[in-house]
């Protein structure tokens, strides 16, 4: 089969709903080029491991690029593309970007192989690193390594969002803690949870195909017996407690999920949100130390924030 390549230029606030609601009208993959990503490597030492290659990635905002089937109901899924980002920006007041579509084709076997040229192993800290599962990555004495395909979910370990939360976790994760994920998508907080000691890990998201994904990285990490994973829209189908609250997932999201969260946590656990742009960090700290939280800690990577918190 052939594809047909959908590009929308969005905002960084915006991007991870775009591709969510692309993925939503059929899309079979979506390949993100962020432009923070070019001008962090470039701030970067050049001998740094996990530097990508940079030339494809835009100037400004994000690129997303979203594959669906060359068939003949294309054109009605472009029109439900066009509406669902109009519903988007009016919901939202984000400016979510422009659409544009492409007229060539993409044969089945290009598309799945061009992307990985781009994806190479990333160092987190000095002793992470995450490596694709396809490339022979010989770790350093002492070093934990992530092997991850993340195929057509999200979390890739790349995004300021994701190496927060690793950052975090390689220092608040001890043995015999429980640690709950939500919005795993790949799975990539969870395998480091696991890898950095927990005992057990309940990862949830309410995409099928995040789900199936994630169980596939964790047969890869060879941390299965300790990952629980499950489709449910954020706590809806557990009753679990954890030691450790892990939430890469937007702003607003966050807020929605803060009533929830006490019921999940055991005394003395943390909470870890991250997703959370600049100018929503104080609506995020707000709603949830209203639910009874203390941020222990800021964390910030570019334009980024993650808040580590305990409850009061």
């Amino acid at each position: 089969m052939n594809w047909t390549e959908c590009q929308v230029h969005t905002t960084q606030e915006a991007s991870e709903a775009v591709a969510n609601l692309l993925i939503e009208q059929g899309s079979n993959g979506v390949v993100v080029e962020d432009a923070s990503d070019r001008k962090n490597q470039q701030a970067r030492e050049s001998d740094e491991i996990g530097q990508p290659m940079t030339e494809h990635l835009p100037n400004e905002g994000v690129v997303l690029k979203a594959y669906f089937p060359a068939d003949e109901v294309l054109a009605q899924r472009m029109e439900s593309v066009r509406l669902r980002l109009d519903d988007l920006r009016h919901r939202s007041g984000w400016e979510v970007g422009s659409i544009s579509i492409s007229t060539a084709e993409v044969k089945e076997e290009d598309w799945a192989q061009a992307w990985k040229k781009y994806y190479k192993p990333v160092q987190v800290s000095p002793t992470l690193t995450i490596a694709p599962s396809w490339e022979d990555y010989q770790p350093k004495q002492g070093e934990t390594v992530i092997e991850l395909d993340p195929g057509m979910a999200f979390g890739t370990g790349t995004h300021p969002t994701t190496l927060l939360c690793l950052q975090a976790l390689e220092r608040i994760v001890h043995n015999h803690n429980k640690v709950i994920d939500i919005g795993t998508g790949s799975g990539i907080l969870s395998i480091a949870a696991a890898k950095f000691g927990a005992a057990s890990v309940y990862a949830y998201d309410n995409d099928a195909v995040a789900v199936r994904v994630a169980n596939e990285n964790m047969r890869i990490n060879n941390v299965n017996n300790r990952v629980s994973i499950v489709e449910s829209d954020l706590f809806s189908n557990t009753e679990e407690k954890a030691d450790i609250v892990v939430a890469n997932l937007l702003a607003d999201i966050i807020i929605r999920m803060a009533p929830s969260v006490q019921t999940h946590l055991r005394p003395a656990g943390y909470l870890l949100v991250s997703g959370i742009i600049q100018n929503k960090k104080e609506d995020v700290r707000e709603a949830l130390e209203q639910e009874g939280f203390t941020v222990a800690e800021v964390l910030e990577m570019e334009d980024w924030v993650a808040l580590l918190l305990k409850v009061s």
